[in-house]
């Protein structure tokens, strides 16, 4: 009797760890994002700890706190952190405004690419930055963020993805490549059209070659089953720092998301975070 009491104990208390260990690699900091439209509960993962306490130093200084989601992809991301962009208030109406834009570069961070840990499922908190050909580190923002809200996808469309971003990696190479012999091109393209011609041919199979000895990790089947049962951004993956993920308030992300937008992806309504607080 005693040794079936202990054996239960036992296994209770080896689940709890396992509860606690699983809380722990995820993360154990709770931030509310209080907007417009509701609030959303994201949870900081512990094991991306230059964006976790980033994000938590701008959000006890008050960074976000009145500013607008600047920029809305649908299903796909909601974005915010642009702190030019604030809500104004004026006779108890409130309207957008956009303060001059500061001379200083923005701040960056190092990039925390946790792949295929962490990827962009539906949800997934992830740190903007700008694009390769400027950031070849992949850099983050150290103000600006977004949660994806992307739409579900088949396993016919993943492998159709995948497809599509292997190509585009060459085609990133290539472009990569063409810059390193920016100078032997151009000369080559206004003296020898043949020798030019050649050279770009050299370096496509140079970049091709190289894909092919590291092509791109395929989704594993957690992201599978993530992205057909949930959807997220699967052509995002490895790309950016993802560093939480949304625990609660999911509806009130997808509602934003559907807030029409212009020709520059800005909201046409304001849609603002009145504050932002740790749980």
């Amino acid at each position: 009797m005693k040794r079936a009491f202990f054996t239960l104990i036992l296994a209770f208390t080896l689940l709890v760890a396992c509860n606690d260990s699983r809380r722990d690699a995820i993360g154990t900091t709770e931030v509310i994002i209080e907007t417009s439209e509701g609030d959303i509960v994201v949870r900081l993962y512990d094991d991306t700890p230059l964006h976790r306490d980033n994000f938590i130093r701008n959000v006890k200084a008050g960074v976000y706190d009145g500013i607008l989601f600047n920029r809305i992809v649908p299903d796909m991301v909601i974005q915010a952190g642009d702190t030019t962009l604030k809500v104004k208030s004026e006779g108890g109406n409130s309207e957008q405004h956009e303060e001059p834009a500061t001379s200083e570069h923005s701040p960056t961070l190092s990039a925390e690419i946790i792949y295929p840990r962490h990827f962009h499922k539906q949800g997934a908190l992830a740190a903007a930055r700008e694009p390769d050909s400027i950031n070849p580190r992949k850099e983050s923002s150290a103000l600006q963020w977004y949660i994806v809200t992307g739409s579900k996808y088949s396993a016919t469309q993943l492998a159709e993805l995948q497809a599509t971003l292997y190509e585009a990696k060459v085609a990133a190479l290539f472009e990569s490549l063409q810059r390193q012999h920016a100078e032997e091109i151009a000369q080559l393209k206004a003296t020898d059209h043949a020798a030019h011609q050649d050279l770009l041919n050299r370096l496509q199979v140079e970049a091709e070659e190289t894909m092919a000895k590291n092509p791109p990790r395929p989704f594993n089947e957690v992201q599978k089953q993530a992205y057909s049962k949930i959807g997220g951004a699967p052509h995002l993956d490895g790309e950016y720092t993802v560093f939480g993920e949304v625990v609660d308030g999911m509806p009130i992300a997808l509602r934003i998301g559907r807030t029409p937008v212009d020709a520059r992806e800005r909201p046409r309504k304001a849609v603002s975070i009145k504050r932002i607080r740790i749980n």
